[in-house]
């Protein structure tokens, strides 16, 4: 899937994947999609239970397009 915008956080821990997405949707028009770079195992739980709690919508996990730790969470947002 294609990204509109790249947030690579891998090498920190929970929750600051979370709170740069959160940073970024703040500022993203509906319909943009977000993916984010983690290698922290808590990323799996903690970004889908946030876009659940936000109302956007959680697309994906792929593996990273430069082939590096961890994946892409890709999160598109709906408001």
């Amino acid at each position: 899937m294609k990204a509109d915008q790249w947030l690579d956080e891998r090498g920190k821990r929970c929750p600051l994947p979370v709170i740069a997405l959160m940073r970024a949707a703040q500022q993203a028009p509906s319909g943009h999609v977000i993916a984010v770079l983690s290698d922290d195992p808590a990323a799996l739980y903690d970004i889908p239970a946030w876009c659940r709690l936000k109302g956007h919508a959680y697309l994906a996990a792929e593996p990273p397009p430069d082939g590096g730790a961890g994946h892409a969470y890709l999160v598109e947002i709906t408001s």
